[in-house]
C-alpha cells in the first residue's frame, strides 16, 4: 500500500520531533562500521517497483531510447551516518557502511538506552563514487503506528512515499533530527530508504534498511 503523498506522511511524523537541519555544520570525525547484512533480499512493495520502472520507461523514452528494451540495473552506494552533539544517544558517531546496493541497519548495535536524540544522514553515490544526477528518494515504513503522549507516529507497515523534496542539498546537510525518548526514532524512520537514478544505460537503484532487534514490538514482521 502506498501512502496519499509525501505531505502527508511529513505532517504525521512531525507531530514528534523530526526535522532536517538546513544549516552548514562543522564536519563531524565518524568511524567506520560494517552493516551486518546486505538488502539484496530486502522484500520492496511491487507498486513501488512498478512505479520506478514506469518513471524509467518515461525517461529512456524522453531520451529517444526504446522503452520496450528490458531494463538493465545498476547498483548506488548507500550508507548511514549517525551523529550527535554531546548528548549520550549514541555509542559513537558512525558511519555504516553497506555493500554495494545497500545494507541493512540494526540501530541496537550503535544507538544507546538513555535519553537523547542524534541525527541519521543518508548518503547516496554511484559505484564510482560520484554523485548520481537526478537521485529520487522514496521511504518504504516498517514501523507500526503508534500514540505516544497523545501524538501519533509511524506510517504503517508497508505504506510508501517518496521524499527526494526533504532531502535537498540543505536537508541533506546533516538529516533527521531524531529522539530515542519511547524509541521515537523507530517510528520516524524504521523501514527501508530506496533511492534511485536513470541513465540512458541503466536504472540505478540502492536500498538502505533502518531496525533496531530490541524492539519487534514497534516494527512490522
Amino acid at each position: 500500500m502506498h501512502c496519499p503523498s509525501s505531505a502527508w506522511w511529513l505532517s504525521l511524523l512531525l507531530v514528534g520531533p523530526m526535522v532536517f537541519a538546513a544549516h552548514e555544520e562543522t564536519p563531524v570525525e565518524m568511524v567506520d562500521r560494517p552493516a551486518r547484512n546486505s538488502s539484496r533480499d530486502v522484500k520492496i512493495p511491487i507498486d513501488l517497483v512498478t512505479r520506478i520502472e514506469a518513471d524509467y520507461r518515461t525517461f529512456l523514452s524522453k531520451n529517444e531510447v526504446s522503452p520496450k528494451r528490458n531494463i538493465k540495473r545498476q547498483f548506488l552506494n548507500i550508507t548511514a551516518e549517525l551523529t550527535q552533539k554531546g548528548t549520550p544517544a549514541l555509542h559513537e558517531n558512525v558511519r555504516v557502511v553497506t555493500p554495494l546496493g545497500g545494507g541493512i541497519v540494526d540501530l541496537s548495535e550503535f544507538v544507546t538506552p538513555l535519553r537523547g536524540s542524534f541525527s541519521l544522514k543518508v548518503a547516496v553515490s554511484k559505484e564510482d563514487h560520484t554523485e548520481p544526477v537526478g537521485m529520487r528518494l522514496f521511504y518504504v515504513s516498517r514501523a507500526k503506528q503508534r500514540v505516544i503522549e497523545g501524538s501519533d507516529f509511524g506510517a504503517g507497515c508497508d505504506k510508501f512515499m517518496e521524499i527526494t523534496g526533504f532531502h535537498g542539498a540543505k536537508a541533506n546537510a546533516q538529516g533527521f533530527k531524531l529522539y530515542t525518548a519511547g524509541q521515537r526514532y523507530i517510528s520516524v524512520v524504521g523501514g527501508t530508504f530506496v533511492a534511485t537514478a536513470y541513465t540512458k544505460q541503466a536504472l540505478l537503484v540502492g536500498s538502505l534498511t533502518i531496525m533496531d532487534s530490541r524492539y519487534p514490538e514497534h516494527q512490522c514482521e
